[in-house]
């Protein structure tokens, strides 16, 4: 539709030409009126009509006052004038002025029909030139740009300052990764979309790179609120396409010799995708500082090594006490330790991958039954690498793991006491510490252990010791070697078990087995002979 603004002074022929003709039947729409010539002009800033149908005499500021100050800004205008038989003459000697054509008053329905379909030809014309020209100086611009960033990045040094033909004050790198995009079409779909928003309004430049789009913005981004912004815009104009998106923008630089530079930063800023946790495009001055590997993986500037073992067995107990909140907590934790040291993506998602799978196998080999533990694992694991950003993986995680909690039965409004009580009893063998289980169920461990000791009437240790022992019994009745016996129930010195063995039960294991098999002898023969 192209945009019709009507100026008149008498309020009559305003609403007869609003309402006389239809208008969009013949390609146009009233967006608005004015009443004098002054409030033309500053209506018309505002409203930029495709075509202006004004009045020759207007008190105050005529229709051509209007129309010479207009043209100095706008020299493409189209103007229909307005007059009355007594200005027939006056009328014509304003063709002179570049305006399309004249009305007659009382304004006749088919002789503005006509004049409307005239210069409605005008402007498609107009619009396909200007598209045309737009277009091959968007592409030019475009590859002169991809030009001078391969050629710096490449050490083969810059354009001159002007090699673009731009004047501006700033210039700004912006990088788009988008996913999803179903199809190569489709993506040169949306990179016309935002270069109609941006090339043809002379905002920036869009342009192609490795993995997406860039613009090269007048624009200056550098406030959070700004950056915002452009990336709801950007939403607002894919939101037909179904994609993630992500951006970086690099700094603003005052010459063109300089927007590889802001290109390095923006693309350095985009590598650091994973980590973002804002749904905006990030700037250049966000990315990491400090921290991070070498590239052997080896931790630098003070991020330790993390344990992945001992978060595998935190996240172990926290599933096998089915408890929601003791996995969100190590959920964290395991943010907190393993992204500090691994950094890239593929190294925090791997990480991630080898504690889910070193718990969730503990977790399958004491509850055998359950055979969805492992299938949950594999989906688990899978998902784990289709993964955007770190925090799609964390809520990822944590929905899959409580759907684990709810299939073993959890939601239990059991006490922490007794959640302790059976943990202990079903995992003799693990390592357990009063400490880390106090992490788990989120006390204070002296606080903790004075509770268990309470509600026992023993210390932790001793309570440890004591179900490991009767574990222990059961296992050499079943004929199990002492050093296998040992391993099972949590002690990887064999000397260490002997004496804790003898201590709580009175003789030795191997002692304790033989009297048991001479024990289980007598009664079979026993049997046997009252047969």
């Amino acid at each position: 539709m192209y945009k019709v603004f009507l100026v008149d002074d008498e309020p009559s022929i305003r609403e007869g030409l609003t309402t006389i003709i239809e208008w969009e039947k013949y390609g146009f729409q009233v967006i608005g009126t004015a009443a004098s010539g002054r409030e033309a002009i500053t209506r018309f800033e505002e409203l930029e009509p495709d075509l202006t149908i004004i009045d020759i005499r207007m008190p105050g500021m005529t229709g051509l006052d209007v129309i010479a100050e207009v043209r100095v800004n706008h020299p493409g205008s189209h103007f229909l004038i307005l007059s009355g038989y007594a200005d027939f003459d006056y009328a014509k000697k304003a063709i002179s002025f570049g305006v399309d054509g004249y009305l007659l008053k009382p304004v006749d329905e088919e002789e503005i029909i006509g004049e409307l379909e005239r210069i409605a030809a005008i402007l498609t014309r107009e619009r396909e030139t200007m598209a045309r020209h737009a277009g091959e100086d968007t592409v030019y611009r475009e590859h002169q740009i991809e030009a001078l960033l391969f050629d710096s990045l490449e050490g083969a040094g810059s354009m001159e300052e002007d090699s673009l033909g731009l004047h501006w004050p700033h210039y700004q790198i912006v990088l788009l990764e988008m996913h999803a995009a179903p199809d190569l079409q489709r993506g040169s779909v949306m990179k016309r979309k935002l270069i109609e928003a941006f090339d043809q309004k002379d905002r920036g430049i869009i342009f192609s790179f490795h993995s997406g789009l860039g613009l090269l913005s007048k624009e200056v981004i550098t406030s959070e609120s700004s950056a915002r912004n452009l990336y709801v815009e950007l939403e607002e104009l894919l939101g037909e396409w179904d994609i993630h998106m992500y951006g970086a923008a690099g700094e603003p630089v005052q010459s063109t010799a300089e927007i590889a530079r802001s290109y390095t930063q923006a693309n350095r800023t985009l590598g650091e995708r994973f980590l973002f946790a804002e749904q905006r495009v990030i700037l250049w001055n966000e990315g990491s500082e400090g921290g991070g590997v070498g590239p052997e993986g080896e931790a630098v500037d003070g991020a330790p090594e993390p344990d992945e073992e001992e978060l595998a067995d935190k996240l172990y107990y926290a599933l096998d006490i089915r408890s929601s909140e003791s996995v969100m907590r190590v959920l964290g934790e395991m943010e907190e330790r393993l992204v500090p040291y691994h950094r890239t993506e593929q190294a925090i998602k791997t990480a991630f991958s080898q504690v889910f799978s070193l718990a969730i196998n503990k977790l399958a080999a004491t509850n055998q039954h359950m055979q969805s533990i492992m299938q949950e694992h594999s989906v688990l694991i899978n998902e784990v690498y289709h993964q955007f950003t770190l925090s799609d993986l964390k809520v990822m995680a944590a929905e899959h793991l409580n759907r684990l909690i709810q299939r073993m039965g959890g939601g239990s409004k059991d006490t922490v006491l007794k959640q302790m009580i059976e943990f202990i009893q079903r995992n003799p063998g693990e390592n357990l510490k009063l400490e880390v289980l106090a992490e788990v169920f989120n006390y204070n461990s002296s606080y903790l252990g004075k509770l268990f000791k309470n509600h026992t009437g023993e210390y932790f240790n001793v309570f440890l010791d004591k179900v490991r022992m009767e574990k222990a019994k059961e296992l050499l009745d079943e004929g199990l070697k002492v050093h296998q016996v040992a391993a099972r129930v949590g002690y990887a010195n064999v000397d260490y078990f002997h004496g804790k063995f003898k201590k709580y039960v009175g003789e030795s294991p191997s002692a304790y087995k033989q009297a048991r098999t001479q024990s289980l002898s007598k009664e079979s023969a026993t049997d046997m002979n009252e047969e």
